[in-house]
């Protein structure tokens, strides 16, 4: 009974949204962007993502993101690093997605998790918020947000840290 109250409560929901005439291509973006985050138990992430989204209803959008992970690290006077590749997806909403304004604000939320052979493993999961400007060519866009590191090599502690990123999207 509640999976069926759920479900109906999905499907009334998806019908008050509104949706635009609109081919594939429109509602597919790409971004590129480089960020680093704040230093956490001698760890200061650096972080270069690639994300493909598709906007499944006019105010929301999935995405599949795949990272290279550089993660600085200092431990007892010792500087190093490690190198890792993460690949996960996520959702996005739209905050702010007035047709008067070009300016556009994104509340997103994303898992990811290492793939081969890192030298961390770990999975990471994010919150943030990403403001860009609404355009059909390549446009600034800035995230900010929130990142938990769940690590799962021995040595390395579980951390979270602020991260800024910066990249283009088109």
């Amino acid at each position: 009974m509640r999976k069926f109250i759920y479900a109906a409560t999905l499907l009334l929901a998806l019908a008050t949204v509104e949706t635009n005439a609109q081919n594939f291509m429109d509602r597919v973006h790409f971004e590129f962007s480089a960020g680093t985050g704040m230093e956490n138990k001698g760890i200061t992430p650096v972080d270069f993502s690639f994300k493909s989204q598709v906007e499944f209803v006019s105010i929301a959008y999935l995405f599949v993101t795949a990272e290279d992970n550089i993660s600085l690290y200092k431990h007892e006077g010792v500087k190093t690093y490690y190198n890792g590749v993460s690949i996960g997806g996520g959702l996005g909403v739209k905050l702010l997605d007035s047709v008067k304004s070009i300016h556009a604000l994104d509340i997103r939320a994303k898992a990811l998790s290492s793939v081969g052979c890192p030298s961390w493993k770990r999975s990471s999961y994010d919150v943030s918020l990403a403001w860009y400007l609404k355009s059909y060519r390549f446009s600034p866009v800035v995230e900010l947000g929130y990142r938990f590191i769940d690590s799962h090599t021995s040595g390395l502690d579980n951390c979270g840290n602020v991260f800024l990123s910066i990249g283009f999207r088109y």
